[in-house]
């Protein structure tokens, strides 16, 4: 009898069913798997009483590797795949079994197949044999249907070719190559003979094996990442580079995070061209790139270190000759600043004769605090691009930032667009993402919607970001945030972060103004003296944007004159009183030109802002960008002639009434401070917000905290604040105070003022600065106590340094990036900048990685008695920019379209700043973590790296683990708040005998009972295992043993998720429910629109998705249950 598996005869697996009673068992296969095996065992053993099986194929002469048990497990369908461990353990328990006798043929390949069943009395109708193509495997007998052919012929015992194939058996059992035991070859190329019944059993036996949630854990991430992370596993001129810097000072310094990140970015760096390093304040970016750029320096590149000019001593003390701990790296790179973006600036430079970096040699081009250079439309940026970037053929670019995406995702699009010379389409044939542009407009309007929502949810955005946008960030960002670096390693120490003290403090009395709010009632009403182009005649010949029209442009300017005194007056009253003075002689200057133009018809110009007001403040780059080679000259004669003359006149003698006004008191004010200082070690002062600083210092000093540091830092946004309280100060009985900005330094026991601050940071912060950070013939790893008496012996000029120390550091926020002041406990922030990012930068100087603090602490000056007054009074800047008539006619914000779309982008940045401000009042550290969004948020990078140091440490258990196992936990609610299942599924389902099967897709799902989605994204999914995986495993003792029914829901949970991909439903009308496109073809059609490379695949497959969407088109590669 012919038997295929298609014909109307039994099936193999139907005959061995129907026709096996009691007797011997023989079977000979080239193949086998645990399904067809356990099946053999269910309906057969009973009846058997011994089993001769000869095995082939998987079982040859096999290296150590994870191909036996993929082959001996082939079917994992959903539905098999959920009932595996108790088919595994059916397997198993048959195979132990003494009558069960198993060899295989070695050296010899077996290919033959036959089942031969035989009894002892003589009833030939009672013996069978089935020969022919059908292995022992679910296809093979017939029990899942395949499109492969077989052809068996099948008959009884009566028939002359039994005896015959009997005997053929015979035979074959007794040669001398077949074996009881089984060859293995370890990786060192010694071979080893083990017995082959023993070794199936235990290969079997791993997959019903107790896996815990983190085994599984990092089984999913080796399905999902596995390719990616191993891809230069077997690249030996790779690994000779990597070999090279692993010998580096610089790469043995790091942490095993920043180890990690390293690799990481430089395989970006060689795939795209492009990375960028985005990880928290804090975490040793700059000793990161320092390695980074070891690597491309040993590869010969010429690198060029862009970064903002207070940084510059951050970069430069690790070069060669500086004395560094790095200093046997010989690292070499060249150092210019983002303000040196133009002509006349990169030419003075001499230590090259290429000025602008244009020779042949590849290059590496790392640009600190990349965010700086956010702006396409700048001059900046375009002279980066256009005179350097694109000018050389081979470039890499790596980009460093800690700032989150709280703005425009614009910002970063244009970091984006540095990597690959400006070009909107230079990701398609790297990345599949068609158009930049196109991607980034997607997804700022979703950012949009979002941060306009009242408590905007992470998650939430990210599941309506387009996947070129997330493809995009995923592939060329490494970010890490503290909370996912926690716990990592024993070694990563981080200070615990007290509460914020919020104290709301300003002088009670400023000459005759009693309060803050008053005072800002009484500011000039127009500050027309900037404005002048407003008096001119109007000129509607053109529509002209935010930079082409004088008026807008002078408006524009005014408000950031305003926000500009609202700042210093919040800063200090001595601040606000030079700037208010700087004011008021500019307006006197303006009325004083028209008097004289007036008296003798001279005609003179008004030159409008003042841009050195805005020094010290971010306020700055807006301003020069606005006003950078435009002189904006206004003839007087220009005004007179519209007819405006008279009414700029009287518009500046308001102002400059109200600036008399504001000057008179301040000039009061500070007579009584300067009579203070008369009497030595006064602390009594009317400047309350001065009182509460000192007394605030001097608990510091006496609390004993932190073994008794006395280092704290005051951070102030601008200069003269800076000044007036080194000298309050000072002058009131404080030593050991010192004061950096960005044009000057001073210390309390020297009048000689510098502009070098490095002498000044060590001694201030010794043991960071000197200790950890400078070559020593003595091991750093010694103690610092032990360090600091070698130093007294071996180097008194560092050692007076630390005998002297600094211990009040005072500084602008040109300290605030990039410096490691880590020997401090404290942040005392004088003034609150209105861009809370300042803040996390500012805290992040204490708050770093192997703080020699236990706890660090932070103290905010607010000008107004609470938050809420505070951000309203940042409102009224916006109200009194409303109401401002000038020459008869008011502004219409909606002018032109760029201004348009500044305003809203403007609202939109208020909210999220305002959010952030309230967070401050309760802790700092969400700042920069689960309540921002950041470059973290868009990349999965770091399950890569976890991947990678998990792989390392031990590979064989990750090659070997099966697919199809799973595990199981009681979750938190606050993160998995549905009990269900977390499943990670391949498409297409693997062939029977491909070894090496390479998915199309991975769907990984958290879906409840019913097979809704619980969480909507991968990333979020991996978040929810990451945050359970050390949890103890939990899993239903019915799931465990295999149970029908439990096993059925969860098969129909499932089923019920992979159909509403397919198909939605929804009630009409009429109350009958309709189907309606699914979620995977709304996607694919959204997909098409953009020209995706994924989706024009995907249709040339020719499936519908109710076709791709069944049980038997997945394999479900590992799972977790979850209960409540």
């Amino acid at each position: 009898m012919i038997i295929d598996n298609e014909n109307k005869n039994l099936k193999v697996h139907e005959w061995i069913s129907k026709y096996t009673v009691d007797g011997s068992f023989d079977i000979v296969t080239g193949y086998f798997t645990i399904g067809a095996l356990a099946f053999i065992s269910k309906k057969t053993n009973e009846q058997i009483k011994k089993y001769r099986m000869v095995l082939g194929d998987i079982v040859n002469v096999d290296s150590i590797n994870d191909r036996p048990l993929d082959l001996l497990n082939e079917n994992i369908t959903i539905e098999a795949a959920l009932k595996l461990n108790s088919t595994a353990q059916e397997a198993v328990d048959f195979l132990k079994q003494d009558k069960v006798i198993a060899k295989t043929l070695e050296p010899n390949f077996c290919h033959a197949k036959a089942y031969i069943f035989k009894r002892e009395d003589n009833d030939p109708q009672k013996k069978y044999f089935n020969s022919g193509s059908s292995n022992l495997t679910e296809a093979g007998i017939g029990m899942k249907t395949t499109s492969n052919v077989e052809l068996n012929i099948a008959s009884f015992g009566s028939d002359s070719q039994y005896p015959k194939i009997v005997d053929w058996f015979e035979g074959l059992w007794n040669r001398k190559n077949a074996h009881k035991h089984k060859t293995l070859i370890h990786p060192n190329g010694k071979k080893e003979k083990i017995d082959f019944k023993k070794y199936l059993i235990s290969e079997i036996e791993k997959i019903f094996k107790i896996y815990t949630p983190r085994e599984i854990y990092y089984k999913i991430l080796f399905e999902l990442f596995g390719n990616q992370v191993l891809e230069n596993e077997d690249n030996p001129e790779f690994n000779r580079q990597i070999g090279r810097l692993e010998n580096s000072v610089i790469y043995n310094s790091l942490y095993g995070f920043q180890k990690k990140g390293v690799l990481s970015l430089i395989k970006m760096l060689q795939k795209y061209d492009g990375a960028i390093l985005a990880d928290a304040v804090g975490l040793g970016k700059t000793w990161s790139a320092l390695a980074v750029i070891k690597f491309f320096q040993q590869q010969g590149r010429d690198i060029i270190l862009l970064c903002p000019k207070k940084l510059e001593q951050n970069w430069r003390r690790y070069r060669l000759y500086q004395d560094s701990r790095f200093e046997n790296d010989k690292l070499d790179f060249f150092v210019r600043f983002h303000t040196d973006m133009y002509e006349e600036r990169l030419e003075k430079y001499d230590d090259r004769a290429d000025s602008y970096f244009r020779n042949d040699k590849p290059k590496l081009l790392v640009i600190d605090e990349s965010h700086n250079l956010r702006n396409s439309k700048s001059n900046r940026y375009k002279f980066l691009m256009e005179n350097i970037i694109k000018q050389n053929e081979d470039i890499k670019v790596l980009l460093l930032s800690a700032t989150p995406i709280n703005n425009s995702l614009n910002d970063i699009r244009n970091q984006f667009s540095l990597m690959v010379k400006g070009n909107p389409n230079g990701y398609y044939e790297s990345l599949g993402v068609r158009n930049l542009d196109f991607a980034f407009r997607a997804a700022q309007r979703a950012f949009n919607n979002w941060r306009e929502q009242a408590n905007p949810v992470i998650g939430d955005f990210i599941k309506k970001l387009p996947d070129s946008f997330f493809i995009l960030t995923d592939s060329l960002t490494v970010a890490r945030t503290r909370k996912m670096i926690e716990g990592e390693q024993a070694e990563l120490v981080f200070p615990k972060k007290a509460k914020p003290i919020n104290l709301f403090v300003t002088p009670s009395q400023l000459g005759n103004f009693e309060s803050f709010e008053e005072l800002f009632k009484h500011f000039p009403p127009n500050l027309s003296g900037y404005q002048p182009s407003f008096y001119l005649a109007d000129d509607d010949t053109e529509e002209k944007d935010i930079l082409g029209d004088e008026k807008q442009r002078d408006r524009f300017l005014v408000k950031m004159m305003y926000i500009l005194m609202v700042k210093r007056l919040e800063s200090s009253w001595i601040s606000f009183h030079s700037t208010v003075k700087k004011i008021q002689a500019h307006h006197q200057n303006a009325l004083d030109k028209i008097k004289k133009f007036q008296d003798s018809n001279v005609d003179l110009e008004d030159s409008g802002i003042q841009v050195s007001l805005f020094q010290d403040d971010e306020l700055m780059a807006d301003v020069e960008e606005l006003t950078l080679g435009k002189k904006r000259k206004v003839k007087l004669s220009d005004i007179h002639d519209a007819g405006n003359l008279d009414n700029y006149k009287n518009d500046l003698k308001k102002d400059i009434e109200s600036l008399d006004n504001l000057v008179a008191n301040l000039d009061k004010f500070e007579k009584k401070i300067t009579k203070e200082t008369v009497t030595p070690n006064n602390i009594k002062s009317d400047d309350t917000k001065l009182v509460e600083l000192i007394r605030q210092i001097k608990q510091k000093q006496h609390s004993g905290r932190n073994d008794n540091n006395q280092k704290l830092v005051i951070f102030t946004v601008y200069r003269d604040t800076a000044e007036y309280l080194f000298n309050q100060l000072t002058q009131r009985g404080f030593q050991n105070v010192a004061m950096v900005s960005g044009s000057g330094t001073k210390r309390w026991d020297s009048t000689e003022e510098t502009k070098i601050f490095e002498p000044i940071l060590e001694r201030f912060a010794p043991y960071t600065k000197l200790y950890k950070e400078k070559e020593w013939s003595l091991e750093t790893s010694k103690p610092y106590s032990e360090w600091v008496n070698w130093i007294s012996e071996n180097d008194k000029k560092t050692y007076q340094k630390i005998k002297n120390p600094i211990d009040i550091l005072i500084a602008t926020d040109s300290l605030s990036e990039g410096q490691n002041l880590q020997d401090a406990d404290m942040v005392i922030n004088y003034d609150i900048h209105w861009n809370p990012v300042r803040i996390i930068q500012r805290l992040g100087r204490i708050d770093r990685l192997g703080s020699p603090n236990k706890e660090i602490f932070s103290i905010n000056f607010w000008p107004s008695n609470n938050i809420n007054s505070y951000l309203n009074l940042q409102g009224r800047i916006e109200e009194r920019m409303a109401a401002m008539k000038l020459a008869g006619s008011e502004v219409d914000e909606e002018f032109s379209e760029s201004f348009k779309a500044m305003a809203q982008n403007e609202s939109l940045d208020q909210k999220m700043r305002d959010r952030m401000m309230k967070q401050m009042e309760v802790s700092l550290d969400d700042l920069d973590g689960e309540e921002s969004f950041g470059f973290d948020d868009l990349s999965l990078e770091r399950y890569r790296q976890e991947l990678l140091e998990e792989y390392n440490s031990d590979k064989e258990k990750y090659k070997k683990m099966p697919k199809g196992v799973y595990s199981g936990f009681r979750s938190d609610p606050s993160i998995c708040p549905e009990k269900g299942l977390i499943a990670l599924l391949g498409y297409p389902t693997k062939p029977p005998k491909v070894e090496d099967h390479i998915y199309q897709s991975f769907d990984l799902v958290y879906i409840d009972d019913k097979g809704h989605r619980v969480l909507a994204n991968q990333k979020e999914v991996l978040d929810t295992i990451t945050y359970h995986k050390d949890y103890e495993r939990f899993v239903p003792e019915q799931v465990d043993k295999g149970d029908n029914k439990s096993i059925e829901q969860l098969v129909n949970s499932l089923k019920a998720y992979l159909k509403s991909q397919a198909v939605d439903h929804e009630i009409g009308d009429d109350g009958n429910i309709k189907e309606k496109m699914g979620s995977e073809a709304k996607d694919i059609l959204s997909k098409l629109k953009k020209g995706n490379k994924e989706a024009i695949n995907r249709l040339k497959e020719g499936k519908t998705t109710k076709q791709k969407y069944q049980l038997d088109q997945f394999d479900l590669i590992t799972w977790f249950v979850i209960s409540a």
